[in-house]
């Protein structure tokens, strides 16, 4: 969530930048929230803060790195943690099932 933004600010050409930036936003991201809430629904009292963790590292990379401070970028990780929390809490539910 943090050096994907990166990569893509600075290596890319602005063509494939742009491309590259939707597939970030709406398809590796949200994969990625995810896959952490998983992990972090497996031992939800040690790993809760994981889905935070990864929307605030989304946040300080867009901005950082983009060099725009957008105020939809805060609408974005706040889906992002919405869909880390809910994959943390359906796997907690799973697990204890």
């Amino acid at each position: 969530m943090f050096i994907l933004p990166f990569a893509v600010a600075k290596l890319a050409s602005e063509c494939a930048g742009m491309a590259l930036c939707m597939m970030l936003f709406l398809v590796i991201n949200p994969l990625y929230s995810i896959l952490l809430g998983i992990v972090a629904g497996q031992n939800i009292k040690a790993l809760w803060n994981l889905p935070l963790i990864s929307a605030v590292a989304f946040l300080a990379g867009a901005w950082l790195f983009f060099d725009i401070h957008e105020l939809w970028f805060i609408a974005y990780a706040a889906v992002y943690l919405c869909i880390g929390i809910v994959a943390m809490l359906i796997m907690n539910y799973l697990k204890r099932k």
